[in-house]
């Protein structure tokens, strides 16, 4: 599933944005999005989450481990997105 956060185009700041974020990684289709822009079946196991934010775009392609850890880091791992690496088997 890809999808697309236009977080220029939201109303919501903060706390608020953040766990907006996380519920969207979390549960991609089971809530509102409010700034989601566009969402899409691409037909891929892992979830693209395009962000925009102050007019760049940052991608971040999440398996299961990464979703979890972008879940709780929230906009800044989009920032940092070499912080994010799957814990070793």
């Amino acid at each position: 599933m890809k999808i697309v956060i236009n977080h220029d185009h939201c109303q919501h700041a903060g706390a608020y944005a953040d766990r907006c974020l996380a519920a969207t990684i979390r549960s991609p289709l089971g809530h509102t999005r409010y700034c989601a822009a566009e969402v899409m079946d691409d037909r891929q196991s892992a979830l693209t989450v395009v962000l925009i934010f102050d007019g760049q775009e940052h991608t971040l392609v999440l398996d299961e481990t990464k979703r979890e850890y972008v879940e709780s880091e929230g906009w800044p791992a989009f920032l940092s997105p070499e912080a994010i690496v799957s814990p070793a088997a």
